[in-house]
């Protein structure tokens, strides 16, 4: 497994994480209730907090798809495994692209990863970040939910930290949003440009480091 490809994986899982706890809420809740998500903090979690979650968790059982990783192909083999949605052909065609170029702009997508949404996607770049809301149904469906992450990367992919918490305090299918936009800014980027404390917050963080890096290649 190559550096780029751990970054992935990592990136994706943190931005799964972060929203979680918001996961399928409005954008007035995330800001009215949660404050706006800026981290795993702490009264999100427990069994005794109206989110049931433990800290730093994920919406999936991670450590048995790790498992199931083959040694080549690392990054389609993720995108099926863990984002399992009906946008997947078109979340692979993202990431196979960012990683091949190394670049993430309108002119290197294919028509493909847009989808039949490209004008609307960017169109939305010009709006300002909370009209986004409106625009993509609070992102409400999959197809939504990855029109809106693509508007979000094209917006701004460079800062993992600002764009992924901008992207999960939005609302809607936060899991998916924040799993796509961690993942593709984590490819862009690498591993240093997520929040130290982001990653060693995962729940199992440890194990997860160990095995991701047990398969290190290069």
């Amino acid at each position: 497994m190559s550096e780029k490809e751990k970054a992935f994986i990592l990136g994706a899982l943190v931005g799964d994480a972060l929203g979680l706890p918001v996961h399928r809420k409005p954008h007035h809740i995330v800001r009215m209730y949660f404050k706006g998500v800026k981290g795993y903090t702490d009264e999100y979690y427990s069994t005794a907090t109206p989110t049931g979650l433990r800290k730093g968790q994920n919406s999936k059982d991670v450590l048995p798809l790790l498992s199931r990783l083959p040694d080549a192909n690392v990054i389609e083999a993720w995108t099926d495994l863990f984002f399992q949605t009906s946008e997947n052909a078109r979340l692979s065609l993202l990431f196979q692209t960012i990683a091949a170029t190394g670049a993430l702009n309108a002119e290197t997508l294919a028509d493909g990863v847009f989808g039949d949404s490209k004008a609307k996607i960017l169109g939305s770049l010009a709006l300002f970040p909370t009209d986004l809301v409106a625009e993509f149904d609070e992102a409400m469906t999959e197809k939504d939910a990855v029109d809106f992450a693509l508007a979000m990367l094209l917006r701004n992919h460079e800062d993992f930290e600002t764009t992924v918490l901008s992207t999960v305090n939005m609302g809607g299918l936060t899991t998916l949003t924040g799993a796509i936009v961690g993942g593709a800014m984590a490819l862009l980027n690498g591993v240093s440009s997520i929040p130290a404390e982001w990653i060693a917050g995962l729940e199992h963080s440890s194990e997860l480091l160990a095995r991701l890096d047990s398969r290190a290649t290069r």
